[in-house]
């Protein structure tokens, strides 16, 4: 799932406070907010509800890991460029055979 930041306005002397008690004990407000987040997840969000986005959320998952269509070109055939389609452009000196830019 996409990552999202909260913010929340609060007194700087409580959270220093819990940030040094934590600190020793190899906790950090981070993580404790972020496993009380899933906490509140889970008891407000129905359970239907959370398996339609963990379901939707691994469809999107699968469909960026799935192999992207290649594409080939064809080779041209007399009297096509070889950016396909007729050529139509009189050679000069800035447009070499084979020159597709700008098509």
């Amino acid at each position: 799932m996409k990552q999202t930041t909260i913010q929340i306005k609060t007194e700087l002397e409580k959270v220093n406070a819990i940030r040094i008690c934590m600190n020793g004990k190899g906790f950090s407000v981070e993580q404790e907010l972020t496993d009380y987040v899933e906490t509140l997840y889970k008891k407000y969000v129905p359970q239907a509800v959370r398996e339609y986005i963990e379901k939707a959320d691994a469809e999107a998952g699968e469909g960026s890991t799935s192999p992207s269509r290649r594409v080939t070109r064809r080779k041209p055939v007399s009297g096509e460029s070889e950016c396909g389609g007729t050529d139509t452009r009189e050679k000069t000196e800035d447009a070499a055979e084979g020159d597709c830019e700008g098509l």
